[in-house]
């Protein structure tokens, strides 16, 4: 007889269709040098739209950070990049990747990433993005192409800035062209943008859902299913998932059938999930708590204004809250987001690896509090290394704060 324990039933049909998805995706990567197509690495920002247009195998390092975690392999790829000489202060995707490079090991198949034909970057998400990059390209000594981006952080977007990123993004259009071969076709651009703002609407209406009270999707849930929205923005795949989606939640709002039974504090969530420990959800749900918002899934639901390609494109990445919003900004945001959901608390992570999507939670969590009296809390940690992670200081500063939320009745 089998030890083996059966595996647990996903509560929504469209899991085990998001399953598939992700199967084939990393099945093809498995395959993708043996067909001869182009593979380019791209960091997070870098519009994943351009290889599907210009037909090459596109590869997030970052999202494929957060499998490794998730599968308990993040601190060993960590680690062997420390051995090499990284430090530790780096970001943790950064340091699973190159550690992931350095054993040829993944949590695929035991797999690592098959290797870059190009590499593409963008300076948005943050400038160290530039310099992890680089030594990527010194290591597989393929060519990279560095998106330039202004950073209008407090300062709100101009039509410069879209404009500029979108300069950019005709470059690095030639730029695919001149190393892969592949001619860039206006019609193919236009065709990807549809399904990508397609795939977007649906996923930021699946979002607005979450408004219903009780809340029909759960965190972990939302956090889940973003890998289409991610790594698959601009196939007729991800609009075919995110319709089915859609209509299985839409229907359980219906309902008014809950996510989370005994909801009793609906949270905002500040920030990164906590990859390796996404049950984290799951403890502050025993305490009645349920996020209902958060502003890191709704960041990859940008629309694109397909009249305009490239501009609409700019738009899409450079307005991303998560990256461009300062302080007073971020605060207004969450004040909406808060009437809007019906939120009682938030709770702030403040990753380690992202200190520049961090600064600023304590005024941010001031602010709330002052104009609405809504309570925060703040715990630190990090998204992908779970060795700066302490479950017994985590838990500690939640149950204070679940202590305040009991006292307000």
């Amino acid at each position: 007889m089998s030890d083996k324990k059966p595996e647990k039933k996903k509560r929504l049909k469209t899991a085990e269709k998001l399953g598939k998805l992700m199967a084939d995706y990393y099945t093809e990567s498995a395959m993708v040098k043996a067909q001869k197509k182009p593979v380019a690495w791209l960091s997070s920002v870098a519009p994943v739209e351009v290889c599907y247009t210009m037909d090459v195998f596109p590869i997030y390092p970052e999202n494929y950070g957060t499998m490794c975690a998730a599968r308990k392999l993040s601190a060993e790829f960590c680690a062997a990049a420390e051995a090499k000489g990284f430090s530790t202060d780096l970001c943790s995707y950064a340091l699973n990747n190159l550690g992931s490079i350095y054993l040829n090991k993944g949590p695929f198949m035991g797999q690592g990433l098959p290797e870059p034909d190009l590499l593409i970057a963008t300076e948005h998400a943050c400038l160290s993005m530039a310099k992890w990059w680089e030594e990527l390209s010194r290591h597989f000594n393929v060519p990279l192409y560095i998106v330039d981006a202004a950073l209008p952080v407090g300062e709100g977007l101009s039509r410069h800035h879209i404009n500029y990123f979108a300069e950019q993004l005709k470059e690095l259009m030639d730029f695919v062209e001149e190393h892969t071969g592949n001619k860039f076709d206006m019609d193919k651009f236009k065709e990807v943008l549809g399904y990508s703002d397609e795939a977007s609407r649906l996923f930021l209406e699946i979002g607005g859902l979450r408004k219903t009270v009780p809340s029909p999707i759960s965190p972990i849930e939302i956090f889940t299913n973003m890998f289409p929205i991610v790594t698959l923005a601009g196939k007729k795949e991800a609009v075919e998932f995110y319709n089915e989606l859609y209509d299985e939640i839409s229907e359980l709002a219906k309902r008014k059938e809950a996510a989370v039974p005994n909801e009793k504090y609906r949270l905002l969530w500040d920030l990164f999930p906590i990859w390796y420990n996404l049950n984290l959800f799951k403890y502050i749900e025993e305490k009645g708590g349920v996020v209902v918002a958060d502003v890191y899934a709704t960041t990859f639901g940008g629309r694109v204004d397909i009249s305009r390609p490239f501009e609409g494109l700019a738009e899409r990445y450079v307005g991303n809250p998560l990256l461009s919003y300062g302080v007073q900004q971020k605060t207004e945001l969450y004040k909406q987001m808060i009437k809007e959901y019906h939120v009682d608390g938030v709770v702030f992570h403040s990753n380690r690896s992202c200190r520049m999507a961090s600064m600023g939670q304590y005024d941010v969590k001031q602010g709330i509090y002052e104009d609405l009296g809504i309570p925060g809390a703040i715990f630190e940690s990090d998204f992908v290394d779970p060795r700066s992670y302490s479950d017994e200081q985590v838990k500690d500063v939640l149950d204070s704060f679940f202590e305040i939320l009991e006292s307000r009745g």
